[in-house]
């Protein structure tokens, strides 16, 4: 299976590291933020990890919804997953790949759709949280589940210390995924909307 992989961040990073461990996997391209003047070596730990094992490494600021529909169907890429992309994928790109499109969100959707979900996680107290992949669809973050992992949280828990623990299980919910989609007796769980709530990125006041 040939996938192209627009990943951000250090979870991003475990995720792209996670598809290289299956043999079954070919890394046809990555898309990912590259900002030379930042000092968060977070921030481009997709773009220097991908050069280093020289993957097809396309910038995403410099993309337009054009080109990367032509890089799919240049490399024939086969799935696209996605994590922490800043853009939201139209209908007429999300559904070139021969599979479709999976985006790996960081929350137990229905739960937190939306950009900021560890936040609110944390703000509203709540006892987990955990890791969703899910195939994109017209809306946002409201795609068929595929796979799941939760995650308990502590009282002294932060935005990092969450992300610190995404990094270590999310290699599993990759393995997860793949094996699912590669069944073709799966059928992914559609999202209960009675269940959604939506986490904004927050303002001063929150």
């Amino acid at each position: 299976m040939n996938i192209g992989l627009l990943l951000n961040w250090g979870v991003g990073l475990e995720i792209l590291k996670a598809v290289e461990r299956d043999p079954a996997m070919e890394i046809g391209m990555v898309v990912t933020r590259h900002d030379p003047a930042s000092g968060d070596r977070w921030k481009n730990a997709v773009y220097a990890y991908s050069l280093l094992q020289n993957y097809t490494t396309i910038e995403e600021e410099s993309l337009t919804w054009a080109d990367l529909v032509g890089w799919i169907r240049r490399l024939e890429i086969d799935l696209l997953v996605c994590h922490a992309f800043m853009k939201k994928l139209p209908k007429h790109v999300y559904q070139v790949p021969r599979l479709g499109t999976v985006n790996i969100h960081p929350s137990l959707l229905p739960k937190y759709r939306g950009p900021s979900p560890t936040f609110w996680v944390l703000k509203n107290g709540e006892k987990e949280t955990g890791l969703t992949s899910h195939y994109v669809d017209e809306g946002l973050d409201t795609g068929p589940i595929i796979a799941q992992c939760r995650l308990p949280l502590d009282a002294d828990d932060t935005v990092p210390t969450v992300i610190e623990k995404m990094k270590l299980r999310v290699g599993e919910l990759i393995v997860k995924t793949l094996d699912h989609i590669r069944d073709e007796n799966f059928r992914p769980r559609p999202q209960e909307e009675q269940s959604a709530s939506y986490a904004p990125r927050p303002q001063k006041k929150d």
